[in-house]
């Protein structure tokens, strides 16, 4: 062999070519299919159950409350840390509120407030568009009365 050096360029050039085998330690998981958190054994009264049946189907659509600006309602637990005891951005001209929503007090929450009447005149009743799909128009004084139960028994996180 006249060239060690080409031969051993050659076999390392060759050695490239083949792929390495690798095991995906996900292909062993099995998917059980469809949402595992089923709405129907949700209380609806609970943050995870407003969250399924009211902020994430009526509210994080895209253009409202999908993370572009607060409340940001993709998660659960966005949708608390961005409502409960966080200060507003927008009042009535009374400057009736402090936070969006505060536990315990149904009336000193923002939220309703938005829920139900145009708090300046200007803002507009939440949500200003309703999907097609959704069940708002059909159950929104239930929905608004959820609210109000989980704010008065004090707005928890529990999933």
């Amino acid at each position: 062999m006249k060239n060690p050096a080409l031969l051993l360029f050659g076999l390392f050039l060759l050695a490239g070519c083949f792929k390495e085998k690798y095991e995906n330690p996900y292909d062993l998981i099995e998917d059980p299919g469809g949402d595992t958190l089923s709405t129907a054994t949700l209380d609806p009264k609970s943050l995870s159950g407003l969250h399924a049946n009211i902020f994430r189907p009526t509210c994080a659509n895209s253009g409202c409350h999908d993370g572009t600006f607060e409340p940001d309602f993709r998660t659960v637990q966005s949708t608390f840390h961005t409502l409960v005891n966080h200060p507003i951005v927008k009042n009535d001209p009374q400057g009736t509120f402090s936070v969006r929503v505060k536990p315990g007090d149904v009336g000193a929450s923002l939220l309703i407030a938005r829920l139900t009447y145009d708090i300046d005149g200007n803002s507009g009743t939440m949500p200003l568009i309703v999907e097609p799909d959704s069940d708002w128009l059909e159950k929104k004084e239930q929905y608004i009365q959820d609210i109000k139960d989980w704010i008065a028994a004090g707005a928890e996180e529990g999933l």
